[in-house]
């Protein structure tokens, strides 16, 4: 038979357990938090441009030090303000200075465009 001091000692542990457990997975950040690797480089010429669907894509004559699928950046809907940026510099004949993108399933999946500046000469 279980005595009162046996059932304490017994909840004890199992509470330090719930403590440990709650510590460690609130140390271990969610997957949608985990970081995504981005990347930046440096003068880009633009060979495609182009919008499919809600969506756009672009494609430099000068590869990405990060193989991304189809060798093209996708640009999502709601940054547009990026594909903006990059018709005016394909119209206007400029350069990319900086380009940045991400990609989360790592090297050889979808790149995301996630920054554009221009060549102010």
């Amino acid at each position: 038979m279980q005595t009162r001091s046996d059932a304490r000692k017994r909840l004890t542990r199992m509470a330090a357990s719930a403590v440990a457990i709650t510590a460690i997975l609130g140390a271990t950040p969610p997957l949608a938090a985990q970081s995504v690797p981005t990347f930046t480089e440096n003068f880009k010429n633009i060979k495609l441009l182009a919008a499919q669907g809600t969506g756009y894509y672009v494609n430099f004559k000068e590869p990405f030090g990060q193989q991304c699928m189809y060798d093209v950046a996708y640009i999502s809907a709601e940054k547009k303000g990026l594909y903006a940026t990059l018709l005016a510099a394909h119209l206007a004949g400029k350069r990319i200075h900086r380009v940045s993108y991400q990609q989360p399933g790592g090297n050889g999946a979808i790149c995301n465009l996630d920054q554009v500046e221009l060549d102010a000469g």
